[in-house]
């Protein structure tokens, strides 16, 4: 959907600015890399002699002779590295006319920052040239009469206008000598530099042309005499306004497709929380670069679904993606499944295996909780992903592989660090981009959707209908600190829906530790929340508030000082009903 809504904005952006050129009797051609011709206006037919199936479709070099196509090759090519550049040449007519142009380019480039296309805007000088031809005679000829000074004054200004830019020459006083039509109209009356008058300033303006606002891209050259000495400065204004226009429409495509894949984010990570908007959007990010990232959080986060967001999002989708608990294998069992190793290497390898870096070529591996890798391990991982190649265990070859590294702990790396238990070459080698994942406490907006996802989930494995939380289930569930984050949430719910008899879930339904507000915890078999003596005060106290109020909850709850959810809890717990 995304790449149609390009194309149609592209032609359609396409077929403007062919009419805007052709409205100002200006060339125009589109070309790839290689310099097929996709594109032209009418105003490049007309001044060729050609139709349009007969330029669409070939390559430049179809229409030049061989010498003036590496002649025009050899201008162009040096030029490109600027990304926008200009230079004279020839355009070659079906007569047989060679007609002198002025080839203005610029250099479309993609998402990536990939050349992919060029613009070429031609202009015919014959005219110019022309007019340059009598300067010069004028000036071998030496004619010194005021009025052909003025001629040539003249003369040099449209030239200037031939150019199309805003071209403005002062002396080094800072004096305005000579400006061209452009230039007085852009400037107004204004006859003051817009620019430092020093070599290569450069700036971008916005300025009033036409009763509108355009982008100028300002330059400044000095001028030198034949001795080198400094007499006056350009100031150079190039109207950049359908440029940055196309820029801008770039960014938007741009933020359209992140928002469209962002879509598609939400269906596999559930979060309404400013934390969690962040955290997609870093995703997103991340999933355009290839970089090595690093995921931080506690466990049960979600560490491994946003490893997996990642790459579902990445050019690296359709190629595995392979995940492994580097805290739950010991060193020599983790390097044999990261490396591989070959048959013999040690007792048991009776047949040769691959590893998990191997099987990952071209997608990407998960490193679950690398902060429990062994200092031996972390230089080994170290080298595979300096020299992007492996050597299985017992090996005597190396294999190469193009991986991409998706690390995530809930440890402080930096504080392993410190402490010399994880090298900090390798720190900074998987922490190229880091993402933290805030635990549940502290996004507690995206508990109760997080709840209706589960809800959904586990209700469809178990076959109950659609249901849900009622309100006092909903309040112990946000007042409950999940210690155990989404993965706890996600068991209480499922353990709730096997409770449950009815189609709402009450809070009789969800585990004891989630209602009495904290882990269970035995010790002894002595309760860890009250002693006997006070509990039978407690219970007592509330029992003498509920008589007082006739039952009324929410009164007692007032005048306890406690919420009506806690007063439940009590409640429920002395077996109060």
């Amino acid at each position: 959907m995304n790449d149609f809504m390009k194309k149609d904005d592209a032609d359609n952006w396409n077929e403007r600015y062919r009419k805007l050129l052709d409205s100002l009797n200006i060339g125009y051609t589109l070309q790839d890399m290689e310099e097929n011709i996709l594109d032209v206006n009418e105003t490049l037919l007309r001044m060729t002699g050609t139709r349009r199936e007969q330029v669409v479709g070939h390559n430049n070099r179809e229409f030049y002779t061989k010498k003036e196509f590496e002649r025009m090759q050899e201008i162009a090519l040096p030029l490109q590295q600027k990304g926008a550049y200009q230079f004279e040449f020839i355009l070659p007519t079906v007569s047989g006319e060679r007609i002198p142009v002025l080839y203005n380019s610029f250099i479309n480039k993609d998402s990536e920052d990939r050349p992919n296309s060029i613009n070429v805007m031609v202009t015919d000088i014959r005219e110019q040239k022309k007019i340059q031809a009598e300067l010069e005679s004028a000036n071998r000829a030496l004619v010194s009469s005021r009025e052909v000074l003025e001629k040539e004054k003249r003369k040099l200004e449209a030239i200037l206008f031939g150019i199309g830019d805003s071209v403005t020459i002062f002396d080094l006083d800072g004096n305005l000598l000579l400006s061209n039509p452009r230039g007085m109209q852009i400037r107004g009356g204004r006859r003051t530099p817009l620019l430092p008058l020093r070599s290569g300033a450069q700036s971008e303006l916005t300025l009033t042309a036409d009763g509108e606002q355009h982008k100028f891209l300002g330059q400044v050259e000095v001028v030198r005499d034949d001795e080198g000495t400094p007499f006056a400065f350009v100031e150079l204004l190039r109207d950049i306004t359908d440029r940055v226009k196309l820029r801008e429409r770039e960014q938007e495509l741009i933020r359209i497709k992140r928002e469209l894949r962002r879509d598609g984010l939400r269906t596999e990570m559930v979060g309404v929380s400013g934390a969690m908007q962040k955290v997609f959007d870093l995703i997103l990010r991340c999933a355009e670069v290839d970089s090595t990232v690093l995921i931080q959080g506690e466990t049960g986060v979600g560490k491994e679904l946003a490893a997996l967001a990642i790459h579902s999002q990445s050019s690296r989708k359709d190629k595995p993606f392979v995940a492994v608990n580097c805290g739950a294998l010991p060193e020599t069992l983790l390097e044999s499944e990261l490396f591989g190793h070959v048959k013999g290497a040690f007792t048991g390898a009776i047949s040769e295996r691959a590893g998990l870096f191997r099987e990952a070529h071209g997608g990407a591996l998960f490193l679950d909780e690398v902060g429990d890798i062994s200092q031996a391990l972390q230089v080994k991982l170290l080298r595979a992903l300096q020299e992007r190649e492996i050597r299985p265990v017992g090996g005597d070859r190396s294999h190469p592989v193009d991986v991409r590294v998706i690390a995530a702990t809930n440890k402080d790396l930096r504080e392993l660090v410190e402490s010399g238990r994880f090298r900090h070459d390798l720190y900074y080698r998987i922490a190229v981009i880091p993402l933290r994942i805030p635990p549940l406490r502290e996004r507690t907006e995206d508990i109760l959707p997080l709840a209706e996802h589960f809800i959904k989930k586990h209700g469809r494995k178990l076959k109950r209908p659609a249901g849900g939380l009622d309100h006092a289930a909903q309040q112990v569930l946000l007042e409950y600190s999940w210690p155990g984050n989404i993965r706890e949430l996600e068991n209480a719910i499922e353990h709730a829906l096997a409770m449950a008899r009815g189609p709402l879930i009450t809070p009789e339904n969800l585990p004891v530790q989630v209602v009495m507000g904290e882990p269970a915890r035995k010790q002894e078999g002595t309760s860890q929340t009250l002693t006997s003596q006070a509990a039978e005060v407690e219970k007592a106290a509330i029992l003498a508030v509920l008589r007082k109020y006739h039952g009324n909850r929410t009164r007692a709850a007032a005048e306890l000082g406690i919420s009506r959810t806690t007063l439940w809890r009590k409640i429920t717990m002395y077996h109060l009903q």
